[in-house]
């Protein structure tokens, strides 16, 4: 019996030895703007090709792809590749910036797809602004 106690005890010393009462552990640093900042320095901001990722309020599941231009893609991220790749064929450089523009409410799944989706198209210099209220 002495054995079993002695090893209740040492692990009961353990569990309560072992954890971390870190509160850092929980969450990743991020440096984000401000809010009304694009995180683009200077006036880039207004020659980036803008991608906003609209979210329909009726299905917040859904996604809205809309281009600075005016050009609207609903879902089609293929739509939105081969504008892209256009821009890219008619001359634009591999680092003008491109920002991805978020609503609120948009899942990370479209963003995160719409960042591969530019870095597809090859430009290397994609920003992220801060989400829409």
């Amino acid at each position: 019996m002495t054995p079993m106690i002695d090893i209740v005890f040492l692990l009961l010393i353990f569990f309560l030895l072992s954890p971390s009462d870190d509160p850092g552990q929980a969450y990743l640093t991020t440096n984000l703007p401000n809010l009304g900042q694009s995180g683009l320095p200077g006036d880039d901001i207004y020659l980036a090709v803008e991608i906003e990722l609209q979210v329909p309020e009726a299905n917040t599941r859904d996604v809205v792809i809309v281009l600075k231009d005016g050009r609207c893609f609903g879902r089609n991220f293929e739509g939105l590749m081969a504008a892209l790749a256009d821009m890219r064929a008619r001359g634009l450089p591999a680092d003008h910036p491109v920002l991805i523009r978020p609503w609120m409410a948009c899942r990370h799944q479209w963003v995160v797809r719409a960042f591969d989706t530019a870095v597809a198209a090859r430009f290397e210099n994609v920003h992220f602004a801060v989400p829409y209220l």
